[in-house]
């Protein structure tokens, strides 16, 4: 790292970020047309957001680029202070390149365009089609070729600040034995939420958690208590007569790929008995898929079966040309599985060598398999009476709701139409406690359709429209209603007791996970220092650096665990636990394999390109932070937070105040 750039790394990582992904969105999306999400005055405004040096950002261009990023993640809204940092960073990119000479040149920009809008077949580059397509792709030609002219700038600057950067042979070799030291680890994790499960506060101390913290619990929002009648799709369904006649008809007007059963293939399996032979199996794969299509690319079922029998090592397969034992049914559930890809194939395609599972694949798709009625039955028979069910449900739920509107007698209406339904009166009726806007509701979940049928019912009797839930209909009546007031203990207790062993817990875990580690003399010690705690050491074999500890959603690892185990001879344990996240790690080296660096050679070349490009990144970002902050001390960013405030909505994820403007 070169030393006379300061490293300041918050701001650093941020910046670098948002910096990249805007520059990485901006050739495909920068000046998009705008959609309905984002207001069509705002989207055209030229009023100044923000300045760099005199460089200014303006609120059509932010909500424009914030409208583009949206579409670039697949519709994930983000904050516009979020998208504001980027602008920033590109107005700085922008004003270094000028003050540095580096900025692009028009022939550099023309250049750059030619490259992009190439035309087919060596053709003439035809400027009006260039320009329309331009228009069509990103709304505006002059602020498209500015984007063009500021990304060869960013790479011109990048260039000029990384060209001294390299990297000693001591650093690879380093890089290198610490990527491919592999570790047995005994890990103990101990979790501040599992730790919490143990913990049983008294009620004393749970009311005066509650007295102390009391304004946390005011309700702010009327709470309903709602009494419904059900209606059960599912018992409706178990009732309704289907006919072959109705399943015949639907099995008919089923399109002609929904009456395939599966595919025939046949496979010739090639077995990789050590990593080392890999190469040679690969080599040879290729050689049979040049046999195989001499003659073309579609493969007769002879021709294949012809090398199958003298190549695949799948004996059993082999004896009948490679023919798989059953037809290959699609099964979204198994993505990765080499046949699945017969499903997509044309009859006497063959597929590419596939490497699964420590063998090599060669595949060909067969004829379909027709899906008979018989065997499409069932699931014919399924999806119509769901359909039907749901058909007559919807209806019978509405002759309630008219009914209990005019009654107002949950009892007699139930029971009136208990029997149309399927159903017991005592199970047509159910109720709620008392709910607000937000709460799980027993038997139905939090739903936005049953809290939108019930927020109209303002007094005890009123009956409100048939509404959709899991399984059915409710036809809701308000029971009762409070008022927003002050909780009462009682109802927030169970709320309070999770929170209240939580923080029992966080003061707890760290004193814990010191006395595990201080009773472990050796890594083979850890599972009986963390059993007298009442913890239990897990094992992790070949761990690697910068692969996660442990596994499923719970795996994490940090830079200071990475360098403790990388540190650790074969018995240490960690004297001190590590933090990540809510958890507290002690972690012992059962085994240690150090590299083999006869290997070194084989990885240098890649290991050279990634700590070459990690080194520039980190370069480059360092002089944009340490600019930036230049700029800011001085005066020369302007950030105007009314007119930034205009821009926001809310945004699923991101808040606006999660990422304060630096």
């Amino acid at each position: 790292m070169l030393k006379f750039f300061t490293r300041l790394e918050k701001t650093r990582n941020f910046f670098i970020l948002i910096f990249a992904i805007l520059m990485v969105a901006s050739l495909v999306f920068f000046y998009a047309p705008t959609q309905s999400g984002v207001q069509t005055n705002l989207a055209r405004s030229t009023e100044t957001v923000a300045s760099v040096s005199g460089e200014k950002i303006t609120v059509g261009e932010l909500v424009r680029q914030k409208e583009s990023y949206s579409r670039f993640s697949q519709g994930r809204g983000f904050p516009s202070k979020m998208i504001l940092e980027g602008l920033i960073g590109s107005r700085i990119v922008r004003v270094e390149a000028e003050r540095l000479g580096l900025t692009a040149s028009d022939a550099e920009v023309a250049a750059e365009i030619r490259s992009q809008f190439k035309p087919e077949d060596g053709k003439p580059f035809d400027q009006k089609v260039y320009e329309q397509n331009v228009i069509d792709q990103f709304g505006s030609i002059a602020a498209y070729e500015t984007s063009v002219r500021d990304d060869i700038s960013s790479k011109k600057l990048d260039a000029f600040l990384t060209s001294g950067v390299s990297v000693s042979e001591d650093e690879l070799l380093s890089d290198f034995q610490r990527k491919n030291t592999k570790f047995d680890l005994s890990y103990v994790a101990v979790s501040s939420a599992e730790l919490a499960q143990t913990i049983k506060p008294t009620d004393e101390e749970l009311k005066a958690y509650f007295e102390k913290n009391k304004q946390s619990y005011y309700i702010s929002v009327p709470q309903k208590k709602i009494k419904y009648i059900f209606v059960n799709t599912t018992k409706i369904g178990e009732k309704l007569p289907i006919s072959d006649a109705e399943l015949r008809a639907e099995y008919d007007k089923l399109p002609a790929d929904k009456k395939i059963g599966g595919v025939n293939g046949q496979e010739i399996v090639l077995r990789v008995a050590k990593p080392e032979f890999e190469p040679k199996v690969q080599e040879k794969a290729a050689e049979l898929i040049t046999r195989l299509k001499k003659d073309g690319d579609s493969v007769s079922e002879a021709l294949f079966a012809e090398v199958a029998k003298g190549f695949s090592e799948d004996p059993i397969s082999a004896q009948s040309g490679g023919k798989l034992r059953g037809p290959v049914r699609e099964n979204l559930n198994k993505p990765d599985d080499p046949y699945q890809r017969l499903i997509k194939m044309k009859p006497g395609d063959v597929t590419e060598p596939i490497s699964y599972q420590g063998r090599y694949f060669i595949l060909r798709r067969g004829d379909d398999v027709p899906k008979s009625f018989e065997d499409a039955k069932k699931e014919i028979e399924v999806s119509l009476r769901n359909r039907k069910a749901y058909a007559v449900a919807a209806e019978l739920a509405q002759k309630i709701a008219d009914a209990l509107k005019q009654s107002k007698d949950v009892q007699k209406t139930a029971a009136q139409f208990a029997g149309e339904a399927n159903m017991s009166v005592a199970e047509m009726i159910k109720e709620t406690g008392y709910i607000k806007p937000g709460d799980d509701v027993p038997n139905i979940g939090t739903s936005p359709q049953f809290e939108e049928g019930i927020a109209p019912l303002e007094k005890a009797g009123d009956v409100g429209d048939k509404t959709p839930i899991q399984n059915g209909f409710a036809i809701p009546t308000l029971a009762d209603r409070k008022e927003p007031r002050d909780a009462d203990f009682d109802e927030v207790k169970a709320q309070i007791l999770d929170v209240v062993k939580l923080e029992q817990a966080r003061a707890k875990v760290e004193e814990i996970a010191k006395q595990i580690a201080s009773g472990a003399a050796s890594a083979d010690a850890l599972a009986g220092a963390a059993t007298a705690k009442g913890m239990k050491a897990k094992d992790q074999k070949a761990f690697i650096i910068g692969s996660p500890l442990g596994d499923g959603p719970s795996a994490s690892t940090s830079e200071e665990l990475e360098n403790a185990v990388y540190a650790m001879k074969s018995g240490d344990v960690t004297k001190t636990p590590i933090k990540i996240g809510e958890n507290w790690y002690v972690v012992g080296v059962t085994k240690r394999d150090d590299a083999n660096n006869a290997d070194f050679a084989k990885q240098r070349s890649s290991l050279l390109e990634q700590m070459l490009s990690k080194k520039r990144t980190a370069v480059f970002s360092d002089y944009l932070a340490a600019t930036k902050k230049r700029l800011q001390d001085s005066g020369a960013i302007v950030i105007y937070k009314d007119v930034l405030a205009k821009t926001d909505e809310p945004a699923p994820g991101l808040t606006p105040g999660d990422i304060p403007l630096q």
